[in-house]
């Protein structure tokens, strides 16, 4: 998958050097060319692990990452978690939830978008 960016100065890159530019050169944000369509995946990814799920959503956007790369990044970015379920959604009442987003090792939700 290439990435293009939304000011439309900047030549199309893979993920990884999408990555690691953050944002374009000419200032826009890096997106993907195309959004795939992953709408007959989504019933295929019921009863996978939050982990497993990352897993498979991201093999079609980091596509120029080696699978065993990919699979040992997010086996590492979900490994100081507390909970197995990682953002476990825990219900209160009836008709009221609670997704628990502190599990991480930070004990923040912030865990959720920098794995460190």
């Amino acid at each position: 998958m290439r990435y293009v960016s939304t000011r439309g100065e900047t030549p199309a890159m893979g993920f990884c050097d999408a990555v690691a530019t953050g944002l374009a050169p000419d200032g826009g944000l890096l997106v993907p060319e195309q959004l795939p369509d992953l709408s007959r995946q989504l019933l295929t990814w019921q009863g996978l692990s939050y982990p497993e799920v990352c897993e498979a959503f991201f093999r079609h956007f980091a596509t120029d990452v080696p699978e065993a790369t990919l699979s040992a990044i997010v086996a590492q970015s979900y490994a100081k978690f507390t909970d197995p379920a990682i953002a476990p959604l825990k219900q209160l009442d009836s008709n009221l939830f609670v997704l628990e987003l502190f599990h991480g090792p930070t004990l923040a939700f912030k865990d959720f978008a920098c794995n460190c």
